[in-house]
């Protein structure tokens, strides 16, 4: 398949070139994965080249692009388990140590997915 018919499929696996402990490295991600680890960055206030560069000391596998997309599914599942408690929270008039840091984050994960839903073009 060609880069042009590549470009034109959603969720394509795309190399795209990093610096990581300023080394220059490509990794391969789906553009979901892409988005959601840039939907993090902003989240956390930091770059993706330092979020990487974490996530690149405390690898369990060779294959970086893999530990990225465990990153990005564990940093979502964990704001899904504190959406839990919150909810459980409220149901019984408790309030939950995560309550205020998870609807900040909510909410920009919200914000930023309606931002792509507007058919703004993919960040690279």
């Amino acid at each position: 398949m060609g880069h042009e018919a590549a470009t034109l499929r959603p969720n394509v696996n795309r190399k795209r070139s990093v610096v990581v402990s300023k080394k220059r490295t490509s990794v391969s991600l789906e553009d979901s994965f892409w988005v959601s680890l840039q939907a993090i960055v902003r989240m956390e206030n930091t770059t993706i080249e330092h979020y990487i560069e974490k996530i690149e000391r405390k690898r369990e596998t060779p294959n970086l692009s893999s530990n990225l997309r465990i990153a990005v599914l564990e940093y979502f599942q964990q704001i899904a388990a504190r959406s839990i408690v919150s909810s459980a929270s409220d149901a019984t008039g408790g309030v939950s140590p995560y309550q205020d840091h998870h609807g900040e984050s909510a909410e920009k994960v919200v914000a930023y997915w309606n931002k792509l839903d507007a058919k703004e073009p993919l960040p690279t």
